[in-house]
């Protein structure tokens, strides 16, 4: 049938059909998205604002009388230091443990029976 060399070519020109007949898809597209951006971009449109400026005013000059008047100087008393109490260390050892002695249990007599006179030896 076919040998491999003109499979692979076959392949090959088909790969390179595609490649080229998706080229102006990708620059469509990158024109698309170009025209896109400006058509999103906001627009600076002047606008028309009202100033006033005043008249430059003209003045008159006027005599002006000041009242002085001193400041004095009043005694305050200064508030004295007063004592706060504070906390301090105080060493405390406390109490070690001492062993103490319990008692023991002490044995309590039994009633033993006593040998009787009349059965010695014999």
């Amino acid at each position: 049938m076919f040998s491999r060399d003109d499979r692979r070519a076959r392949i090959r020109k088909i790969l390179i059909v595609i490649i080229v007949a998706t080229l102006p898809c990708y620059c469509l597209g990158f024109v698309v998205m170009q025209v896109g951006r400006e058509l999103t971009k906001p627009t600076v449109t002047p606008t028309l604002t009202e100033t006033f400026t005043p008249p430059p005013a003209t003045r008159t000059p006027t005599l002006a009388t000041t009242v002085f008047t001193l400041p004095t100087a009043t005694e305050t008393p200064t508030p004295t230091v007063t004592w706060t109490p504070t906390l301090t260390f105080t060493l405390f050892v406390p109490p070690t443990r001492t062993p103490t002695i319990a008692p023991t249990e002490t044995p309590i007599p039994t009633d033993t029976p006593v040998p009787t006179a009349g059965t010695p030896g014999g």
